[in-house]
């Protein structure tokens, strides 16, 4: 099938660029070890909306707004960067970068629409190109997560820390996104006056936005692409996680166990909260990354005001872009995203 030998394709070119070769297991556990992120996990598993919620008004310290020149067709971009409100103890130096991407003639001046980008991600460009559409209506802001683009930790592939045989990691990648995501709406609305008006998310940024939404700190219009769903499920059942199931066995986390780590990272359970809400859900047919039925019951679970399901696959949805983007931008004017 095309979409497949596509799919392989990016995926080869992934692990050329280094992503997916993790190190020693044991150097993403802390001096406690499994037992320790067992522990780690089972306490965010209790209650995992109220784990990833942000707390107050983080606040974004050593702010820096850097205006850039004016790139290809028209685009403005400039960048923001701040102290993450919620840096581990490990980076405690953590800075958040933020692109802001905007055209002078965008009617939607005074307002932004907040982007949240894939795991494994260093490469602003691409982003620019599939978004182009959208930045032409409003300004659109895009957050670097923890461990990507300039935040990626010396020495490591983007994503890493994120996502790596230790469960725990991604619980804690999850809670300081979402602080670092509160603090850049409050950023952009005090040092630029634009009030983030909408969020877009794909892939693993589309699973945060709707956790966060879920967890009652993203009160927007949301639009999802190509949204994972349940993350063991993923690993075990989907093209990626070879690399990781691999460094987890040699530490001792199995499959059984591994359900256990991340139980409540099951995204169906807690979008049913959003039902009513405005959501625009895009997904490929045939996604190879959280496969079928996975989706599938995430898209009942959510009960969103619009879906679009194309033939294609996880990354592949790009082909997709002029399709993705129109949909994107008509359902943002009609819920007052932009």
């Amino acid at each position: 099938m095309i979409v497949t030998a596509l799919e392989s394709m990016l995926r080869m070119g992934a692990r050329l660029r280094g992503i997916d070769r993790y190190r020693d297991p044991l150097s993403y556990f802390d001096a406690g070890g499994l037992a320790e992120a067992e522990a780690r996990c089972a306490e965010a598993n209790r209650d995992l909306l109220a784990f990833v919620r942000p707390d107050g008004v983080p606040p974004a310290g050593n702010v820096v707004h850097l205006p850039a020149p004016r790139r290809d067709r028209g685009t403005v971009v400039e960048r923001l960067y701040f102290d993450s409100p919620l840096a581990p103890r490990d980076r405690p130096t953590d800075r958040v970068e933020v692109l802001l991407a905007r055209r002078a003639e965008a009617p939607a001046q005074g307002r932004a629409v907040l982007f949240h980008h894939p795991v494994y991600q260093s490469e602003w460009d691409k982003w620019l190109w599939f978004l182009d559409a959208l930045i032409r209506r409003v300004p659109v802001a895009m957050m670097a997560a923890p461990n990507h683009f300039s935040r990626t930790p010396a020495g490591e592939f983007p994503g890493e820390s994120t996502i790596n045989p230790n469960p725990y990691r991604l619980f804690r990648a999850i809670r300081q996104w979402g602080s670092d995501q509160r603090a850049v709406r409050t950023v952009l609305a005090e040092r630029l006056g634009l009030e983030v008006t909408g969020v877009v998310g794909y892939s693993f940024g589309a699973f945060q936005t709707l956790m966060l939404a879920a967890a009652g700190d993203v009160d927007l219009p949301i639009v999802t692409m190509a949204c994972t769903n349940r993350y063991a499920y993923g690993l075990t059942r989907g093209v990626l996680g070879d690399g990781i199931l691999e460094g987890m066995r040699r530490v001792g986390i199995d499959e059984s166990k591994l359900w256990v780590m991340t139980d409540s990272l099951q995204l169906e359970r807690h979008v049913p909260r959003l039902r009513g809400r405005p959501t625009l859900y895009v997904r490929g047919e045939f996604d190879p990354v959280d496969p079928s039925p996975s989706l599938e019951r995430l898209e009942e679970a959510l009960g969103p005001m619009r879906s679009l399901v194309l033939p294609t696959g996880h990354a592949t949805l790009f082909l997709y872009r002029n399709r993705i983007l129109h949909d994107t931008v008509a359902f943002l004017e009609e819920t007052g995203g932009v």
